[in-house]
Formats: structure tokens, C-alpha cells, sequence
């Protein structure tokens, strides 16, 4: 069974399928797919911050970021997994509860039974480094029935409170709650009578001993109280404290302040009888403290923390608001209970609080059941500061960037500078700045071994030489003061020519490059090495010094936050400022070219508020974003144009604008579309707008355009291959985890061929192209997507390749002549227009067949060949196995081969080409094949337009099948030669074999491993279940290797190094079969599924092979390093008695210059295969120990080539290796990993034994090679 997956994407705009623009490049930055996660996978339940400012987090989660972490971590300041807290195999449940005493130990409760191995119910103390503290005694604990310890508190004496729905301490009854003493025991001075029949919340010990008690009882020891109780510290109730009638319901959590008032939370909604929602402070003696406000909430709250400064914090399920101001799970409360109305979390965290946390410099932790905190995937931890500003860098998974993305550079050789806020990328330390290479990993070669910034990199323009100047609010570059503006080489190196002498005195945000290599600078600063007048911005000199003639008087009274410089020199600045040189801007204003304000340019009242990003269209228009909402008195919501004049453009037509949010970035792109990205989250013109969207020229909103950001865009570039790269806070990008730069598909802009000529330049990267009329001669090109108009014809020349980033629609036709190739990377592409598609085999004879596939949909076999004979159409099935006879009017299966014979007028005796035509829809994404045999031979096909590379499918479908590829070849002519015959081309990792050459000279049918669209070829099952193509899997051009006669290709791309050699078995009446041996990173010298095939015996004369395990092998891999005391088995058949020669083909790498022997054991004679070919004579028969191939380099004897007895036994355990040898002793060791690198050696043993221990070696396959004293050497795998 084939199937064939298309991915239709179904748009909220339009009722058209098509593959929308703004889709995520997954190919950048492969590393950040989502398999790390962003944070701990299930709840936070608890939150502890030790003094050093570690913290303890407890919870349900069993992962921290993807890696298995149980119930249990404690992290580091920066957010980071301490390592040397090390719970071993943790615990085997939940975790409610955490403290710690004075000693530093780690208190946890919750529904556990065993910690590391080790008995413990429900309660553990640690030691702490994570170490199980054996002398705190909970084997059995609160372990029966069904008990939760939910809290924990510490008396000063030591003694231990723990509360929650338990019912026993050990043997003892103690109903939801008990005293310990410091060495676990229970303490039975704590008399509290049959307690609770409900469960206890939370406890807090005060500072008189006494103990407050909170839960969902209404009787505590018989004593009615309605969700609290205070008792003595004896464990009697203290029935000086008056509650009244209590709560109404749950009681969730106790804070107590200094002053001994004590708040709670829960899901009550009155207090003694008069309403209180959720929120309650009470006095010390139990009466209500009036004087606490606040409307309360309208959700159950889980959990209050004071601050230092007497600032209350309450997290739960509430949403709605409080005293009139929006919450979400978290509410931050002045100390008389009426909110912050400053603190401002954006969304906050999308579901339940259960546990705060706070530090000395006034950030909080915020743990609970979310997963997404303002917007972005946050995994039930977050950080917040004293504004509620995110702290995004703290829990980063390790992937992508830790923190902001500020500005991205994209250079011209396809890497990216990138800054901005961040110290990691990929885990590689990356201060403020890093380069990426161009599939978006970390390149090592920039900067490398320095420290880069010590604070944020805001911006950064390129110079036409290369060099990047960089500015932000930083004082050191890499460990040296330049006071926030420095020149550094491409390399990442300071240009030490660029002097700024003490630089700025505060951050830089703006900076803009002039046509006379001029640097406008502006920001926040007023000095500019010790100029006190210098207010906010300043030109620089290409060598860094201050440009004198540029005067702008008292510059701006606030901050400018962007610099765009006009064709004309003229130079628009933005940002937060109201005056500019003490005359009313606000928030825009533009200069001459010497600083001075141009009153030509008149914005009237100008905005409202800040002016955050400015861009310039191709006609001189000017277009702004920001947060304003008036420009000049007329509503215009955060973005409009201008007319080069100042005036508002009434024909750009913004609406309503943006309901939400600030623009941040604006990049026009050729066509005069506008990109644009921020904070907004809301709607512009009603479209829901996430981040990031499009417009039109206009102003309209471009609904072929769809990308959504899940938090803030600070950073929009084009790459030089048409990409558009965004940055900023987001960690997620239309479902796809990103974190905090992305790269997405798109088009910039379009041209239209109308007969004569094309309306925008030729095809080329970026554009969209429309066939209004037919094109007879299309060359190779590389566009962004193709329509051609009904009735026309698009005609791509052979050996040329239309590579689409898109779609290929329309009505019309593109007709592929022979070679040629449509070449699509993206999976999810749907095409729609009709291709034709020419495949010429080689010359062939009537009865001859060839191997297909069908590179489109619904492709009748008939349509193929329509003059074959009807029953001449097959299949092979699998099951029998055996050839199937097809109905000629039969659809071809994507992914499946057939054979179909040649037309029945082709002759018997001279051979002809034969040219077939595929028609229909072009193939494109992910296409599976059923193996639903083992170990049968399947026979398959290219299911694309364009050829495949044969390594990537045999990696992709590694152990579905056996790692080879088999491919039928007329590669004979008719002749007077008696034995002639076809046979299979085979293809692996290490290489290709082929067939006899029609003419002289070197074989030309090796297989490269390119395969050719149209082709049909042979696999061989290894287990049953889906075999895969994708697009991942298409190359861009190669498409000529359909097997037939052709020349060698040359390889653009370096491949690996292989050792390798080919060797022919041949006779004068054109008798051949070839083999292949090579040496190479993963062989082994076992049977490898990759890098060993066996013989398919396709030749009807003669067979030849090398041996391995008994297999009868057509190539054969073996393993590095190469040791020229090697020896291997080769064996044939054949079916006729002659004279046949064994001769060198060609070989490459290390074996190019190794000397080639063939031992012939029943003519017991050696001869140089280097020097001469061998010839011999045989009978009929198989003859599989007649020949051994050795590598030996001096004059040999048959008895040098005895195999010694000697038995070696390799054994890996533990991390503990053991080398033994039967017979004979040690002389050298050597183990290497699987690609050859030396890892350890030992010399001069002089030992039967040798243990290995102590390697600093990560998990992997190695290679040990031992030599006997009798330099007798053998290799073995193992698995250390």
C-alpha cells in the first residue's frame, strides 16, 4: 500500500487551498524543533528560594525542558538546572510541599512512597545536594491509605508541622496534621485530639509558637470553626481567637505580616458573615481588619506572598478584575489591598497560580498550571520583576537565543550577525552577539574565545567594507571599555581605527549609515566623549570622531528610538521626544543634512504617542509605527503614511489600525508591501493580527500572508536568498517552537510575462511569476512560485531546473523536456497546474523492459507506453514475490515501480530510444510505502519531478530496509560477444557498482546516487512498516541518471572521505559483474544493514562477490582504520567454463596508493593486482574459497596469509572495558569512535589482560583495535 500525504492549509480569508506566505522555514535552525520543550511539562506546586537564591521547585512535572527531571529540581539563579543537586531517580509521586531549616536541609511533602529507592512516606528530608538524609526517619511516615502532605512548617525549637490529608504518622492517628521532631518521629506532646475530619491547607507557625491552621474544615476536635483555627503550641485549640462564623468555604493559604495581621486565600466569599471575596485581612485576635480594600476576585485563590516592603502578591484561577483593573492569576496589591496599577504582565500566565515565590531584589516566581505566560510557551514557571516585566532569558530551554533578539544583519556569504539582550545561543555562550551560519547554527569561527558585550546590542549597521559597527547600552567589548558603540571586524575582533574616545554616556538606540560613510547616532545619551552637547544625537566620521558641521542645536528632549536617512541626504528621526532644539516635534521631526530642522516638512500637532519604527516607500512616501493613537488630531492607530511633505496620505487607508500593541519594525519590501511586527496581539482592521503581518501598498491587509508570533517582534530583515528573518521575545511561531529568531517563506514581489516581454525583470529568487502568454525556451531559474494561463505553454529546456518555493498553479501547461526538473524543498506545497514531463530511456529492443515511476498524479501505465503489448505492463509484487501483470489502463501508485516492456514495432535486433511522457499534476511532499513483507525485495520509484538523492533516502528509511539500492541497466549492445548480458546497477553508502561499458574504457553505469525522476529500482525490506519519500530527499538539477549510457557526473559537493576499490570479474565474450570494498566512517567489518549489499544476481552468466558472515555481498563496507593485514573472502559463480580475468577498475582515497594483492588458493599462487590483472580459468559452478583479497606491501608467501588461532575476547560493562587475550599477549590497543578518531591507546602491554576505566567518553559505538605480540591485529565493535 503507497500512501501519498498532502498538507492543505484552510485559511480563515479565503476559500481557496494554497500554501500560505509567512511559513516557518524548518530547515533553520533544525536544533529548536520542540523536542526540548520550554519548561517543566506539568504543574508547579511549590516554590522555595534559599538564601543562596537557589530554587527549589516541586510539582506533578516528570521534564524540564524535554529531559526526565521527577517531581523534583532545584535551579539556579539564571534559571538554569543545578547540577549539583542530584535527586538520582527521585521520587515516585507528586510533590505538594517544600521548606528548609536553618541547616540548609530540604524539607518536601507530598504523595511520594519512595525517594531514590529509598522508603518514604510522603515525606523526605535532604541533604543539600539532593542526598537522601538517613538521619530523618519517614520510612513510614504518613504512607497509609491515600494522605497528601500539602504543607510544611518549622517551629524555631526544630520541630516540624506538617498538614493535609493524611490520617496516620506512622502507627500513630493524627488526623490531617502533626508535630515531628527534628529526627522525624512524631512528637506526642502535640495533642490536637481527633483534629480535622477535612483536609488542612496550609499551616503557619507565629512568632509567639502559636499555629494557624487553614483548610476546608468546619470542626476542628469536635470544635466548630469554620476553615481556621489557631492553636496553642501544645496542639490545643486557643479559643482567644474569634472567627465568628468563619468562611463560607475553602481556605486555601496563610501569609502573616510583621505587624502579626494575617491574610488568606480561597475560594470563600464571606468572613464572619460579611463578604469578602477571596481575600481577607485579618487582626491578630481573628476580628476582620476593615482597613484592608480592594473589590476582591472573582476565582478561588491559591496563593498570597508578601514582599519585603510589605507588597502582597495573590496567584489562583481568577481572571476579571479587581478594583476595576484586568487580572489574570495574578494580582500585585499595595499593603491596604488596592492594586498596582502599574505592575503590568501583559496576559500573564494563561492558567491556575498555585505557588509564589520572591527575592531580595524584588522578582517574583510564579509557578503553576500554565503553559503559556504573556503569550509564550513558559512550561509552569516564570520570572517576573518589580513592574511585572517577563524575565524571558530565565528557564530558557537551551535552545535558540535566551533572551531578546534586538537587531539581525543579514550578510552577503548567507550568515547572519544577530543582537540584542541574549548571553547563550544553542547553549553556546553568545554575549549580546552572534553569528549563524546560513541553516541557522552557531558558527564557532566568529568572536571565538571572547566575551563579546556586557550589555544589550540595540543596533548595529553594516559598512560596504564589511565592517559592523555596533551600539547599545554596553560599556566593555570583549573584556574592553568602549562605552556603547564599538567597530568590530566580520570575524567578530574589535577595529581598533575606529576611535570614539570615552564614548557615550548612556544607551544608543538608533543608528543609520549615510551614502558618504557618515554614522547618524542617536538614543538617550547627552555626551559624546566628554561633548556636553551632544543631546540625544550626533554624526560621526567614518574613523569614529564627532562630524563638527553637523549641528543640531539642543537636539530632543526625550529618547529617539529610530533614524531613517531619504535619498535626498535628508534624515527623518523618531522616538519619544515632544521638542527638538527646543521647538515643538512631537515624536517626528526631519533634519537637513548639516542637523537643522526642515520646516518644509510640517506635522502639524504630530502624534500623540511614541514613534517607534519609520520605513520609506519606493515613491519618497513615508510610513510610521508606534503606539500613538492621533497624528494631528486625526485618529490613526499606531501605524500611517506621509506624504514627503509631513501631510497625512489619506490613500493609504490603516482603518480602525491596530486595537492593541505597539509597531516596532517596519521592512518594505521591492513591491512596496510593507512588513510589520511588534507587540500588538489584537486586531488591525479587524484581521486578528499576532506580531506579525503584511499590507498591502495601500494600507489594505494581505491575506497571503499568515504568521503568528507568540511575543514581541523587535528585528524584520531580508536575506540575500529572499528569506525574511524576525526577532525579538517570541519562542513560538505559528505552533512551531522558534525561540526568538525565525525564518519564514515568502515572495517579495512578482513579474508577468506577456508575450513580448516581463513587466518586473526576468524570473528570478523572491518573485512571483505569471505566464500570460507561451514560453518556449524557459532556462533554469529559481522562483518564488509559477501560475501559467489557460490554454499556454511553458516549455523548461533539457538539463534546466524551475526550482519553486511555492505552489505551481494555473490553468495552463509546463511541459519538462528530457533532463529537466521542477524542484520543490517544501513538503507542504500543493500544486495545482498541469505538467508534462518527457523521460528518454536508453536504447532498447522489443523485448526489452524498463524500470518507472511516475513523477505525477494519476498517470495511466497505458498513456506511458501506449504501443506496449497489453500484458507487458508489471508490477512486482512482494508477497508472491513475482512479477504482476497490470491492466494497461491502470493509474501508477506514487512510490511504486513498474516494468513495462518496449513497444511492440521496436525491432528485435537494433536498439532505439524510446521517449515516454508523463502528464498530470507535478508530485510534491511526503509520499510512504507499506513493507508488509520482511526481508522481500520491493520494487519502488522516484516519485518526483526532480531526482533524489539516494544517501538521504537510505538514512531517512535507515533499518526499514537493507542499505542498498538496485537498479536495472541495458548497459549491453549487440554483438558477436556470447555472453552479454543486463544486470542491476547497486548503489549504498559506500558507493556504486556497475555494469559492462557499451564501448570501451571506464564503466560509465556506477550509480551516484542521484535518482532520476521517472525512475523505477529495487529495495529489500528489513522490517515491515512505512517507507518514506520526502522533499528533504530532492536535489536541484542531476536529473540525467536514468539508467543508460552516460557520463560520469562530476560532484559538486566534496563527499566524505571513502577508501575504496572496485574490482571486475570478466572474459573476452563479454562475460562481466562488478564488486566494491570500501573503508569508511560506521563499517564495521560485521554484516551493516548501511554499508553491506548483497548480491540480486540479475547477470544470467556470471556472479562475483565478497564475503561476509556468509553473505554474498555486491559491496562491501568495512571498518576504519584501514590495516593492510586485512584479508577478505571474494567468490563467483558461473554457468559456463572459460578463462576470466580479476582486474582493478579504479579505487580512491587511501587504497589509490595501497598495493592490491589476490591470493588463488587452488593455483596456490599470489599476484599484484596494482601491477596486472589476473587471469584464470574455472569450471562451472560457485567457488566461494578460492580467492582472498589482501593489502600486504612486501614480497609474500601463502604461509604469511595463515590465519593465527588466537582467540581475543572484548567486553565493555559499567564504563568498564576488559581486553583478553586466549593465547597470546598484548601489544598494543588502540580504540577509536565510529568515524576513526583516535580515543585512547596503550603501547607495549606485554599482557594477557587489559582493563580500561576512567574515560571521560560520552555514550557512544567505539572501535577497538588490539595487536597480538605477533602484530596478529583484529578489530571489534562495542558499545561503551
Amino acid at each position: 500500500m503507497i500512501k501519498y500525504i498532502l498538507f492543505l492549509i484552510f485559511l480563515p480569508f479565503t476559500n481557496t487551498l494554497i500554501a500560505q506566505q509567512g511559513k516557518v522555514d524548518n530547515t533553520f535552525n533544525t536544533i529548536d524543533d520542540g523536542s526540548k520543550g520550554d519548561g517543566f511539562n506539568a504543574t508547579v506546586r511549590t516554590l522555595f528560594l534559599q538564601p543562596d537564591n537557589n530554587l527549589i521547585v516541586g510539582g506533578e512535572y516528570t521534564s524540564l525542558h524535554g529531559i526526565p527531571s521527577s517531581y523534583l529540581t532545584r535551579l539556579k539563579p539564571d534559571g538554569t538546572i543545578d547540577e549539583s543537586f542530584d535527586t538520582g531517580t527521585s521520587f515516585n509521586g507528586k510533590v505538594y510541599s517544600s521548606n528548609v531549616q536553618p541547616d540548609g536541609k530540604i524539607l518536601v511533602g507530598g504523595n511520594f512512597s519512595t525517594y531514590n529507592g529509598k522508603n518514604a512516606g510522603r515525606l523526605v528530608r535532604l541533604n543539600n545536594d539532593g542526598s537522601y538524609d538517613e538521619s530523618f526517619n519517614t520510612v513510614v511516615a504518613a504512607s497509609s491509605g491515600a494522605g497528601i502532605v500539602h504543607d510544611i512548617d518549622l517551629q524555631s525549637d526544630g520541630k516540624i508541622i506538617i498538614a493535609g490529608t493524611f490520617t496516620k504518622y506512622g502507627n500513630t492517628a493524627v488526623n490531617r496534621i502533626a508535630r515531628l521532631l527534628p529526627n522525624g518521629l512524631i512528637d506526642t506532646s502535640f495533642k490536637i485530639g481527633i483534629g480535622s475530619a477535612l483536609l488542612i491547607s496550609n499551616v503557619h507557625v507565629l512568632t509567639n509558637g502559636k499555629i494557624l491552621v487553614v483548610g476546608n474544615f468546619t470542626s476542628f476536635n469536635d470544635f466548630d470553626s469554620n476553615g481556621i483555627i489557631r492553636l496553642n503550641s501544645d496542639g490545643s485549640i486557643d479559643k482567644d481567637f474569634n472567627i465568628g462564623t468563619g468562611f463560607d468555604d475553602n481556605v486555601n493559604t496563610i501569609e502573616v505580616q510583621p505587624d502579626g495581621k494575617i491574610l488568606l486565600g480561597g475560594s470563600f466569599t464571606s468572613y464572619n458573615g460579611i463578604t469578602a471575596n477571596r481575600i481577607v485581612r485579618l487582626n491578630p485576635d481573628g476580628s476582620r481588619d476593615f482597613s484592608f480594600l480592594g473589590s476582591g476576585f472573582n476565582n478561588v485563590v491559591q496563593v498570597i506572598k508578601i514582599d519585603s516592603e510589605g507588597n502582597i502578591m495573590a496567584g489562583g484561577s481568577f481572571t476579571g478584575r479587581y478594583d476595576g483593573v484586568t487580572v489574570n492569576h495574578v494580582a500585585f496589591l499595595n499593603s491596604d489591598g488596592t492594586i498596582k496599577p502599574d505592575f503590568d504582565m501583559g496576559t500573564g500566565p494563561a492558567s491556575t497560580v498555585w505557588t509564589l515565590a520572591n527575592d531580595s531584589e524584588g522578582s517574583w516566581f510564579i509557578g503553576g498550571t500554565f503553559s503559556v505566560f504573556d503569550g509564550q510557551n513558559q512550561g509552569r514557571l516564570a520570572k517576573v520583576n518589580f513592574e511585572g516585566e517577563q524575565d524571558t532569558g530565565y528557564l530558557a530551554s537551551g535552545i535558540g537565543f535566551d533572551n531578546s533578539v534586538l537587531k539581525i544583519i543579514p550578510l552577503e556569504n548567507q550568515k547572519t550577525i544577530v543582537l540584542g539582550n541574549f548571553t547563550k545561543f544553542n547553549n553556546n555562550p553568545a554575549f549580546r552577539i552572534a553569528r549563524l551560519l546560513e541553516d541557522g547554527s552557531f558558527d564557532p569561527d566568529f568572536n571565538t574565545g571572547q566575551t563579546g558585550a556586557n550589555n544589550l546590542i540595540k543596533t548595529a549597521i553594516l559598512q560596504a567594507d564589511g565592517k559592523i559597527i555596533l551600539g547599545g547600552n554596553f560599556t566593555k567589548y570583549n573584556d574592553q571599555l568602549y562605552n556603547r558603540i564599538v567597530r568590530i571586524f566580520q570575524d567578530g575582533s574589535i577595529d581598533n581605527s575606529f576611535n570614539m574616545g570615552s564614548g557615550f554616556n548612556s544607551q544608543i538606540y538608533a543608528m543609520a549609515l549615510q551614502s558618504d560613510n557618515k554614522i547618524i547616532v542617536a538614543g538617550n545619551f547627552t555626551r559624546y566623549n566628554g561633548d556636553l552637547s551632544i543631546i540625544r544625537i550626533v554624526r560621526l566620521l567614518p574613523n569614529g570622531s564627532q562630524d563638527p558641521t553637523f549641528n543640531t542645536g539642543l537636539g530632543a528632549d526625550a529618547i529617539i528610538d529610530d533614524i531613517l536617512i531619504q535619498p535626498d541626504g535628508k534624515i527623518l528621526i523618531g522616538g519619544r521626544f515632544i521638542k527638538f532644539n527646543d521647538q515643538s516635534y512631537q515624536h517626528l521631526v526631519r533634519l537637513n543634512t548639516d542637523g537643522s530642522i526642515d520646516t518644509s516638512f510640517n506635522i502639524g500637532e504630530g502624534f500623540d504617542k511614541n514613534v517607534y519604527a519609520i520605513a520609506l516607500q519606493s515613491d519618497g512616501k513615508i510610513v510610521v509605527g508606534g503606539s500613538f493613537l492621533m497624528y494631528n488630531k486625526s485618529s490613526q492607530k499606531r501605524i500611517l503614511r506621509l506624504n514627503s511633505n509631513g501631510s497625512l496620505d489619506s490613500s493609504f487607508d490603516s482603518g480602525t489600525g491596530f486595537n492593541k500593541g505597539d509597531i516596532r519594525a517596519i521592512l518594505v519590501q521591492p513591491d512596496d508591501r510593507l512588513l510589520v511586527g511588534g507587540t500588538f496581539s489584537g486586531t488591525y482592521k479587524n484581521y486578528p493580527s499576532l506580531r506579525l503581518i503584511r499590507l498591502l501598498k495601500t494600507g489594505d491587509f494581505d491575506n497571503t500572508f499568515n504568521a503568528s508570533v507568540n511575543n514581541k517582534i523587535f528585528a524584520l530583515s531580508i536575506t540575500s536568498d529572499f528569506r525574511l528573518l524576525i526577532g525579538g521575545n517570541f519562542n513560538s511561531v505559528s505552533g512551531f517552537s522558534k525561540h526568538r529568531i525565525c525564518r519564514l517563506k515568502l515572495c517579495l514581489e512578482s513579474t508577468i510575462w506577456d508575450g513580448r516581454s516581463w513587466s518586473n525583470g526576468y524570473p528570478s529568487g523572491g518573485k512571483e511569476i505569471f505566464f500570460k502568454e507561451d514560453f518556449p525556451i524557459l532556462n533554469s531559474s529559481n522562483v518564488c512560485s509559477c501560475s501559467i494561463e489557460a490554454g499556454k505553454k511553458v516549455t523548461l529546456l533539457s538539463g534546466n531546473t524551475l526550482g519553486i518555493e511555492f505552489s505551481y498553479s494555473g490553468l495552463g501547461t509546463l511541459a519538462l523536456e528530457d533532463s529537466a526538473s521542477l524542484y520543490q524543498s517544501d513538503d507542504d506545497m500543493v500544486n495545482s497546474g498541469i505538467m508534462q514531463m518527457k523521460r528518454k530511456t536508453n536504447p532498447v529492443l522489443k523485448f526489452d523492459y524498463t524500470y518507472w515511476s511516475s513523477p505525477v498524479n494519476n498517470q495511466k501505465l497505458i498513456d506511458l507506453s501506449p504501443h506496449t503489448l497489453f500484458d507487458k505492463y508489471q508490477s512486482y509484487n512482494s508477497a508472491l514475490p513475482g512479477w504482476k501483470i497490470e491492466e494497461p489502463s491502470s493509474y501508477m501508485t506514487l512510490g511504486k515501480g513498474y516494468i513495462i516492456r518496449s513497444p511492440q514495432e521496436f525491432s528485435q535486433f537494433e536498439r532505439s530510444i524510446y521517449e515516454g511522457v508523463f502528464a498530470g499534476v507535478p508530485n510534491n511532499g511526503k509520499v510512504e510505502v507499506d513493507l508488509q513483507e520482511n526481508n522481500r525485495f520491493y520494487l519502488i520509484g522516484n516519485p518526483y519531478p526532480s531526482a533524489i538523492d539516494g544517501n538521504i533516502f537510505l538514512s531517512k528509511n535507515e533499518f526499514k530496509i537493507k542499505g542498498a539500492l538496485y537498479f536495472w541497466t541495458h548497459n549491453t549492445q549487440i554483438t558477436n560477444l556470447e555472453y552479454t548480458s543486463d544486470d542491476y546497477a547497486v548503489y549504498n553508502l559506500v558507493g556504486g557498482v556497475g555494469t559492462k561499458a557499451i564501448s570501451k574504457g571506464m564503466n560509465e553505469t556506477i550509480p551516484d546516487g542521484k535518482i532520476a525522476s521517472g525512475q523505477g529500482f529495487f529495495v529489500k525490506s528489513n522490517q515491515l512498516g512505512l517507507l518514506e519519500f520526502n522533499n528533504s530527499m530532492r536535489i536541484s538539477g542531476t536529473n540525467n541518471k536514468f539508467f543508460k549510457p552516460v557520463k560520469r557526473q562530476t560532484e559538486t559537493k566534496k563527499e566524505a572521505a571513502k577508501n575504496r576499490l572496485w574490482l571486475n570479474l570478466q572474459n573476452d565474450n563479454g562475460a562481466f559483474k562488478q564488486i566494491l570494498i570500501g573503508y569508511l566512517p560506521g563499517a564495521t567489518n560485521s554484516y551493516d544493514l548501511n554499508y553491506d549489499a548483497e548480491t540480486l544476481n540479475g547477470n544470467q552468466f556470471v556472479d562475483f562477490y565478497s564475503i561476509s558472515e556468509s553473505k554474498k555481498l555486491v559491496i562491501q563496507g568495512r571498518a576504519l582504520p584501514f590495516q593492510d593485514s586485512d584479508e577478505i573472502n571474494l567468490g563467483y559463480k558461473t554457468v559456463i567454463a572459460d578463462s576470466f580475468t580479476i582486474a582493478i577498475d579504479h579505487s580512491d582515497g587511501n587504497l589509490s596508493e595501497q598495493e592490491i594483492y589476490l591470493e588463488d588458493k587452488l593455483m596456490n599462487s599470489i599476484s599484484n593486482l596494482t601491477l596486472k590483472d589476473y587471469t584464470f580459468h574455472s569450471e562451472i559452478g560457485v567457488f566461494t574459497d578460492r580467492f582472498i583479497l589482501h593489502f600486504t606491501n612486501k614480497n609474500l608467501s601463502v604461509d604469511d596469509f595463515q590465519n593465527t588461532k588466537n582467540e581475543i575476547l572484548v567486553s565493555s560493562k559499567d564504563k568498564i572495558i576488559n581486553i583478553r587475550s586466549k593465547n597470546q599477549k598484548l601489544k598494543n590497543v588502540q580504540l577509536y569512535d565510529i568515524n576513526g578518531k583516535l580515543l585512547f591507546e596503550k603501547r607495549k602491554l606485554n599482557e594477557f589482560e587489559l582493563v580500561i576505566s576512567n574515560l571521560r567518553i560520552v555514550h557512544q559505538i567505539m572501535l577497538v583495535k588490539v595487536i597480538l605480540e605477533d602484530d596478529f591485529s583484529k578489530t571489534k565493535k562495542i558499545i561503551f
